[in-house]
């Protein structure tokens, strides 16, 4: 190491000493400072302990008979002196001597109780210092407090003294008045808002007559040209005699005020009439405090429309009597036990009985009705609010034997409680004879279709017969005398054929038609595809002609016999009445949510418009062809009744026909019967 470096360390280390030796010198004196300053705080303290000493006795003596409590505290806070009150009242701990009140301040008075203190310490006197405390076990205290400031010899505050007076209860006091006062002024402002917007006039007057309150409503109804507030202190009395000429009586109207105000009883509803037709009730309340009368009370309503509509109310009830007692049909009114409250006369002579022989007697007793123990339900249903119409049998006052239909409902009173019923009846006695005959002529009606079933039976045997005896002949006639014949007898023979396969058709034709809409319905699921299919290899087609569906048939409903019928009667005239080259018949449909609709469109010669509607009756075609019997579209018609449907037809000449139809869904119902009508008819 170099004698520089050595040198450069040594005058550190000497700085280094001379530093601590003054930093000990300095520590030497403050511990000094805080030494005296110590003994003087001990001097004080036993000076203030002297002091106390001294002037306990006179302390002691002065506060010991004081019901509030007392309490000396130095200037920490904590409590020197207290007497009993004070020890009680804020349970001072034996065992804890040192007792610091600023613990007892409650939290929401801190800051309050140091501004107080400070003004303590700047005047020497505290007066009525209001403060919550909390005591040690938790109760929560109002407390009221005056208080000075102890001095030492020369002058100097050492200590301060105050009675402590406990104001808990005079503060809930003052809370519970103050409540009470702010509730009352909150009704007494409720309550004059709500004079000042009641939908009725108010006037309240004092004992000497002077206007102490009204609202806009009475200035309004009164013609008043000011405001309510501007009427306070008015005379009554002199606004009376001002306003007496809008009543339709003037003198009338003083007279009765006059009257009113003597009694001083309450009225209520007191009519008044103005002159431009309003009609008014008033009432009177006079307000009595402790047997004192302070003034009364005016309230008046404009009851124009009410009356009016009591009038109206009235008139129309009148009205409805009228008709009630004038009209044909029944009117019977019985409370919950049936027993009669009101008939009219219309009720009097279907029953036979006058009115006093009916009021008050039980229905179901005095009508001898037939079957009572309707009567019981229909009067339970009543009282549960239901309302229906039903039949009965009753014989009348003469014994006539009479069907009634009554019309039943429930009777309120004005609460909505069911009281009785109500019911309105009809003599149906006539219509009910005339519905027995009508089923005696249905069964006749039925028995003579049977009749003209088997009959048409008969006739198509007893028809087709000789028919087929003679066609069996003119055969035998073809294949034995073919030769002998010549052509002309060959001629007359076919024609002989032609006739007797037209009569053929003609008697199926007719059994057809005629049983077309009685024979019953055997509606199952059938498919449309294999119908039409065993159509076209049962007819004759043409070979410039083709049947198609341009996309599958549905599933439906139906009586496979109709449907066969129905599609291949329209099929059938479709194809033989097609003369181009490429003839052409299409089976289209389309679904509805309750129908199908269904469409045979070809492409043929067309049906001129004077036959659109002709060709659907009996014996009508369009064709010239000699074999068609004009019954075939007739038996469709007859097939789409039965099925609630409609068919029509659009056809172009030329062009071709489109034949429309409807058919309603049905249910799937199965009914097994045998079809007479299902020759094949063309």
């Amino acid at each position: 190491m170099q004698n520089n470096e050595v040198e450069v360390l040594k005058r550190a280390l000497e700085r280094q000493k001379k530093a601590r030796a003054q930093a000990e010198r300095i520590l030497e004196e403050k511990s000094k400072e805080l030494y005296d300053t110590t003994i003087h705080l001990k001097r004080a303290n036993a000076q203030l302990e002297n002091l106390l000493d001294e002037k306990t006795d006179e302390v002691d003596a002065g506060f010991l008979s004081i019901i509030d409590s007392y309490v000396v505290m130095d200037l920490e806070f904590n409590v020197v002196r207290s007497n009993e009150s004070a020890k009680e009242f804020l349970q001072f701990d034996k065992g804890n001597p040192k007792i610091n009140l600023s613990s007892y301040v409650h939290p929401e008075f801190i800051q309050y109780t140091t501004e107080s203190i400070q003004t303590l310490l700047e005047t020497g006197i505290l007066k009525n210092y209001r403060a919550k405390i909390n005591l040690p076990d938790g109760d929560e205290k109002f407390v009221q407090i005056n208080a000075s400031l102890i001095y030492d010899r020369n002058s100097n505050p050492i200590a301060a003294q105050g009675i402590l007076r406990d104001i808990t209860q005079e503060k809930d006091i003052e809370t519970l008045l103050g409540n009470q006062r702010k509730q009352l002024k909150e009704s007494e402002s409720r309550l004059a808002t709500l004079i000042k917007n009641l939908e009725m006039a108010v006037l309240l007057e004092d004992e000497n007559r002077k206007i102490a309150l009204t609202n806009k409503k009475f200035c309004e109804m009164f013609g008043v040209p000011v405001n309510p507030e501007e009427m306070i202190g008015m005379d009554c009395a002199n606004v009376a005699k001002e306003s007496k000429d809008n009543f339709k009586n003037p003198d009338k109207f003083m007279g009765r005020i006059a009257e009113i105000l003597k009694n001083r009883e309450p009225v209520l509803a007191d009519e008044l009439e103005m002159v431009d037709g309003r009609i008014l009730e008033r009432d009177y309340i006079p307000v009595i405090s402790d047997g004192v009368y302070k003034g009364h009370l005016w309230s008046y309503r404009d009851v124009t429309l009410n009356r009016t509509f009591k009038r109206n109310l009235q008139a129309e009830k009148d009205k409805y009597s009228g008709i009630i007692a004038n009209m044909n049909l029944g009117l019977v009114e019985v409370d919950t036990n049936d027993r009669i409250q009101m008939v009219n006369q219309s009720f009097c002579d279907m029953s036979g009985f006058a009115e006093n022989e009916l009021i008050g007697k039980y229905a179901s007793d005095v009508l001898s009705v037939q079957d009572k123990s309707i009567i019981a339900e229909k009067n339970a249903k009543r009282i549960e609010n239901q309302s229906d119409s039903y039949e009965i049998e009753v014989i009348n006052k003469h014994g006539d034997y009479r069907h009634w239909l009554i019309s039943g409902a429930p009777r309120y009173d004005e609460k909505g409680q069911v009281i009785g019923s109500i019911g309105i009846h009809l003599d149906i006695t006539e219509q009910k004879k005339l519905q027995f005959e009508k089923e005696k002529l249905m069964v006749k009606l039925e028995q003579s279709n049977e009749s003209l079933k088997e009959y048409a039976y008969v006739v198509s045997h007893d028809l087709k017969s000789p028919l087929r005896s003679i066609e069996a002949l003119a055969t035998w006639l073809s294949n034995d005398y073919s030769d002998a014949l010549g052509d002309t007898g060959k001629e007359y023979l076919g024609m002989i054929q032609d006739k007797i396969e037209s009569m053929e058709n003609l008697i199926s034709g007719i059994l057809a038609y005629s049983t077309a809409n009685t024979s019953e319905l055997n509606n199952i699921q059938i498919d449309l595809n294999e119908v039409i299919s065993e159509i076209t290899d049962s007819i004759y087609i043409p070979e410039n002609v083709k049947v198609l569906s341009p996309k599958p048939l549905p599933l439906i409903i139906a009586d496979r016999t109709k449907m066969h019928q129905l599609f291949q009667n329209i099929i059938s005239n479709a194809v033989v009445h097609i003369e181009k080259e490429n003839g052409k018949v299409e089976v289209l449909y389309q679904e509805t949510s309750d129908h199908w609709k269904f469409c045979i469109k070809d492409n043929g010669v067309g049906i001129p418009k004077k036959y659109h509607k002709k060709i659907f009756e009996i014996f009508q075609s369009a064709s010239s062809d000699k074999k068609s019997t004009g019954i075939g579209l007739s038996i469709v018609k007859k097939i789409i009744d039965r099925y609630n449907g409609t068919v029509w037809v659009e056809s172009e000449e030329g062009v071709g026909t489109d034949f429309h139809f409807t058919l309603e869904k049905q249910n799937l119902k199965i009914k097994h019967h045998e079809d007479i009508a299902g020759e094949k008819v063309l």
